[in-house]
């Protein structure tokens, strides 16, 4: 039974802890989207001073929506949570309740029985009875535990009716908090249904705008594509250096190896006729035959080792999609490859409003669109970071995005564009965290960058990159 008892209580303990850790997680959870909520206001009112409708203050909307839908389902869970202590502290009550009625009744029969000795005379005689001496002990220490277990009894009524008064206190208290986190969800359901009009009225003008957003669309496309063709080019640029780079190593690597395991020349073996002939006359030089013998076989065997030498040191095979890294640069990727996942958004606040990938225009029906990166939305001016150490490649200024800030890390390649006021230039090291510029603002009044990650020739999704 005690064993039980122990079990019983260790599972309270650790539902009590969850719902501490639960609710402690909701209040974070709330305190960061009221922060997002905040972020969100501010940029959608500087996105309107230009336009009323624009798909820069859809995407806004769009966000705003996500944001106050979520704040209502971490009210809602919190409600659920609220309401469940409710209910433990009630029940717990109950059981107070039902263990005081028990200790009462069970104090009445002590007082009844107490009765029977209550006065000196009756303890005197109830003692004086006794049998012999081993009994008259024995009553002694029933009457010392007797009156002992009163007192106890009587502590535990008191005790538990404490604990009763102030479970129904927390009852009362938890009831209330959750009347407030009803009142505070019916006000973002309101707010809610807001912005949802809101969504509805710029939709509907945006689809009335048809022709025009039609005509930014291809003028979109065409800067993205001078975009792609920019990165593409300065990236097989690098990669064609790397690779003359890569070749001259491996070619002298070889060469080197060659002049190491070059093997000796065959001695040509004179005639002993002519040997003992040449020592008679006293004379160091070989015959003229001789010598032309030995001049042809030396020559035969250079001409077949520069045979060899041409034949292993060949132009090494190397991928013309693939950077080859000297030891600085390969540390350097490493240490990039490494962030993946916890990588620092290039600008200090906002919103993906453009994901990477192939998917549905959020207004023109039938229409896909593709972004190479993604989108950040933010508020005008806003800095914009490097995400890593590296080297800008290029510095370009590209009708439709602006400026554009291409920066490479070993065989990785960030790219920053719808940039303004560009504060670096070509062949420059940066570091992390280091300003390259301010965000720019389309006619529309929306601000945001485009941001890109590449591994050599290929396309990343920078979402699975950066911090979350």
């Amino acid at each position: 039974m005690r064993y039980i008892f122990v079990l019983i209580s260790l599972i309270w303990s650790f539902s009590t802890s969850a719902q501490v850790d639960k609710k402690t997680q909701l209040e974070q959870q709330k305190k960061d989207n009221l922060a997002k909520i905040k972020e969100l206001n501010s940029i959608i009112s500087r996105t309107s001073k230009k336009k009323n409708a624009s798909i820069g203050k859809l995407n806004v909307l769009k966000q705003q929506i996500g944001v106050q839908k979520k704040q209502i389902t971490i009210l809602n869970e919190n409600q659920q949570l609220l309401a469940a202590e409710a209910t433990k502290l009630a029940r717990e009550s109950d059981i107070l309740a039902a263990k005081l009625e028990r200790l009462k009744k069970n104090y009445a029969l002590m007082l009844f029985e107490s009765q029977k000795v209550s006065t000196v005379s009756n303890k005197i005689s109830f003692l004086i009875l006794s049998n012999d001496f081993g009994q008259f002990t024995r009553r002694m220490d029933f009457l010392r535990q007797f009156t002992k277990n009163r007192k106890d009894q009587a502590n535990k009524i008191f005790e538990t009716r404490q604990d009763l008064m102030t479970k129904k206190q927390q009852v009362i208290f938890k009831k209330n908090e959750e009347k407030k986190v009803i009142v505070e969800k019916e006000k973002e359901t309101k707010t809610l249904e807001v912005l949802k009009t809101k969504e509805n009225k710029v939709v509907t003008v945006l689809t009335q705008q048809e022709k025009k957003l039609r005509t930014e669309l291809e003028r979109k496309k065409l800067a993205i594509r001078k975009l792609d063709n920019l990165i593409a080019g300065i990236v097989q640029r690098e990669i064609q250096k790397s690779m003359e780079r890569e070749r001259k190593l491996r070619q002298a690597a070889q060469a080197r190896k060659l002049e190491v395991n070059k093997p000796a020349l065959p001695k040509v073996k004179l005639d002993e006729g002519v040997v003992k002939k040449s020592e008679k006359l006293g004379v160091e030089e070989q015959p003229k035959a001789e010598t032309k013998l030995e001049a042809k076989a030396e020559k035969k065997e250079v001409v077949k080792e520069k045979a060899v030498v041409a034949e292993k040191v060949a132009e090494p095979a190397l991928n013309s999609n693939t950077y080859y890294m000297n030891a600085e640069e390969a540390k350097l990727a490493s240490s990039f490859s490494a962030l993946r996942g916890r990588m620092p958004f290039p600008v200090p606040s906002g919103f993906i409003s453009d994901h990477f990938g192939v998917h549905k225009h959020p207004i023109l029906k039938g229409v896909m669109i593709n972004n190479n990166g993604i989108d950040i939305q933010t508020s005008p001016g806003s800095p914009v970071h490097t995400v890593y150490d590296g080297v800008v490649q290029s510095v370009v200024n590209i009708p439709g995005i602006n400026m554009v800030v291409a920066i490479q890390h070993g065989d990785y390649f960030t790219v920053y564009s719808k940039l303004a006021g560009v504060s670096v230039s070509t062949g420059q090291k940066v570091k992390t965290g280091q300003r390259i510029g301010s965000v720019a603002s389309d006619e529309d009044g929306t601000s945001e960058i485009n941001f890109q990650v590449w591994k050599n020739t290929v396309r990343q999704n920078p979402e699975v990159w950066l911090r979350r």
